[in-house]
């Protein structure tokens, strides 16, 4: 039960995340908590922070949208979808993440998988060009 209020606790914070928030990221994640997403693989609360502090930096109005979360004993999968505007570009990502609580109920591990190739890469202009180009000689 106590893994459960952590993860409502832990998506709370993500869906209300404002850069302010960043101050008290030691509440939800341990001292050498790892967390991984296709840019970033990084140990520690405050490689975490600089990485939604960045996010704060360069994206306008970047926002969480929990769409779902199951979880199993200390281990939580949860379904999410992301917003923002970079260079005043509308962006939208879905992914999930595999989330672990320890006994203290604070994340030990975050570990996101989404496609960046499709989500972010390909929305580039040049980058864009030539993986459509790729994808195009290799599709059957």
């Amino acid at each position: 039960m106590a893994s459960q209020r952590a993860l409502d606790q832990y998506i709370a914070f993500y869906e209300q995340m404002k850069k302010e928030d960043l101050a008290k990221i030691d509440k939800f994640f341990s001292s050498q908590a790892h967390f991984k997403d296709p840019f970033n693989d990084v140990y520690g609360i405050e490689k975490i922070r600089r990485i939604f502090h960045h996010m704060f930096e360069t994206l306008k109005s970047p926002k969480f949208i929990i769409e779902e979360a199951v979880l199993n004993s200390d281990v939580a999968y949860i379904k999410w979808s992301f917003t923002g505007e970079l260079k005043a570009k509308p962006l939208k990502l879905i992914g999930v993440s595999r989330v672990v609580f320890n006994e203290q109920g604070l994340v030990s591990e975050h570990i996101d998988y989404w496609d960046a190739s499709e989500q972010f890469y390909m929305k580039l202009p040049i980058v864009g060009s030539l993986l459509r180009f790729i994808r195009k000689q290799v599709s059957s």
